[in-house]
């Protein structure tokens, strides 16, 4: 008679353990620069009452004039104009667990909320890049890259040029790419040489300088080949509600389940099309 196996596949595998780990696998997210490359300047304002915030902008005066002596000078004036940031959005994630999935499951609640807050912020960030529309007019602030949808120095010294003929400040400036623009850096000498580069080793590390042109430049999978160079006062948003997570008890109605609610209201608006620019 023949030996009898007792095999893991059929004879045993009632009884073979299996183990959940309490460690979750990450998921791979996205890079959400936006949100805080722009100016929140007027959310201290709002957060006490209303559902505006009105920007006045004083206009420069036309130039002095030289006055001989003895002779009157008249008087000069300028109209002030005003912008509204409207606080209108609210932008929320929720989810139920049932009691019998919170008692009995590994704990997940905690990760589920920080996905959900993951997802406010990636919805925000969409609002932000929706909103942008740089100046169209002549000089036209959103320019196609020289050669196909590659960046080069040329391109970078292009929208440079447009934000320093608009007087924007050198400072505060960034720059957003996707990631085949952001690895097109690397094939500019300039930015990747020791001969210019202060210190670190760009192709060694796979990190680039700290700034192109004066630009910060950040990373992000949701822009595609259209770059955007800003300046960090081009857009302002306000939050007159925080960030909230609520948690409510649903047997009030019969279901024996916990509701998570998060959410927040704010506001966006674009405050000058002249100091930002694309690529694209």
């Amino acid at each position: 008679m023949a030996d009898l196996v007792m095999r893991k596949s059929t004879e045993t595998s009632l009884i073979v353990p299996a183990v959940w780990s309490e460690k979750y696998y990450e998921v791979l997210l996205a890079e959400l620069p936006f949100n805080a490359l722009i100016s929140k300047d007027y959310e201290g304002e709002i957060q006490a009452l209303g559902d505006r915030v009105k920007i006045s902008q004083i206009p420069e005066f036309a130039d002095a004039t030289e006055v001989a002596e003895g002779v009157r000078n008249d008087a000069d004036a300028v109209t002030i104009t005003q912008q509204e940031l409207v606080i209108n959005k609210r932008i929320a994630k929720d989810f139920i667990v049932t009691n019998e999935a919170s008692l009995q499951s590994l704990p997940f609640v905690q990760a589920l909320q920080d996905m959900a807050i993951y997802a406010i912020n990636k919805k925000i960030q969409a609002v932000i890049i929706g909103l942008i529309v740089p100046h169209a007019a002549a000089p036209d602030h959103s320019i196609a890259y020289g050669t196909g949808t590659t960046l080069a120095l040329s391109d970078i010294l292009a929208v440079k040029e447009l934000l320093d003929n608009a007087n924007v400040p050198m400072a505060d400036r960034h720059a957003v790419m996707g990631p085949s623009i952001l690895n097109d850096v690397f094939n500019i000498t300039g930015f990747t040489s020791s001969d210019f580069v202060a210190s670190g080793s760009p192709l060694a590390s796979g990190e680039l300088p700290a700034q192109l042109l004066g630009f910060m430049p950040h990373h992000t999978t949701v822009v595609g080949t259209t770059s955007y160079w800003m300046h960090k006062s081009f857009f302002t948003m306000a939050a007159q509600q925080a960030l909230q997570i609520k948690q409510y008890d649903l047997g009030v109605d019969g279901t024996r389940a916990q509701r998570v609610n998060i959410d927040t209201l704010v506001g966006f608006k674009q405050l000058d099309s002249l100091r930002v620019a694309t690529l694209g």
